[in-house]
């Protein structure tokens, strides 16, 4: 019966853990707007490397906060498709970039380039329309690390 109870606890201890990591996935799917890198580096090493890359590929620095570990760019024109900024976050080994978009209301009136994140539509291999990352599968390329897919924010 100790035994049972030890078992149990023990489950109940590791389920919080597991809950965390639930919503990566490596692919994306509709609806996500984070890629999520795990690398080996860590913290402010690869929150500095991370935001030296994204200088070097033309990017102006908007935010960049050492303490808090997060950074955004200025919005440019993409090689290919629509104006973009990106921001990243860093967690420990993790590494959050998201995308954002401009974008001009129907009144002229231009809307909070961070309200607005990056969905490009792309073809999946079976033909039906999703999401498409091409700049940031180019960053996380150039970073390395293992890649994951999720959504963050408020729904």
């Amino acid at each position: 019966m100790r035994v049972v109870f030890l078992l149990t606890l023990l489950l109940l201890l590791k389920l919080p853990a597991l809950a965390q990591n639930a919503g990566l996935r490596p692919k994306p799917v509709s609806l996500d707007n984070t890629l999520v890198l795990t690398l080996p580096d860590e913290g402010q090493a690869l929150w500095q490397r991370a935001g030296q890359l994204l200088a070097q590929r033309g990017y102006a620095i908007r935010y960049a906060s050492p303490e808090l570990l997060t950074l955004s760019t200025e919005v440019i024109a993409a090689r290919s498709g629509p104006s973009l900024g990106i921001t990243l976050t860093v967690v420990g080994h993790e590494l959050q970039l998201r995308g954002y978009i401009d974008y001009t209301n129907i009144h002229g009136t231009q809307l909070s380039q961070s309200n607005s994140l990056m969905l490009i539509d792309y073809e999946e291999g079976n033909g039906r329309r999703a999401r498409q990352w091409q700049e940031l599968e180019d960053v996380a390329r150039l970073l390395g690390g293992t890649r994951q897919y999720t959504r963050v924010g408020i729904d």
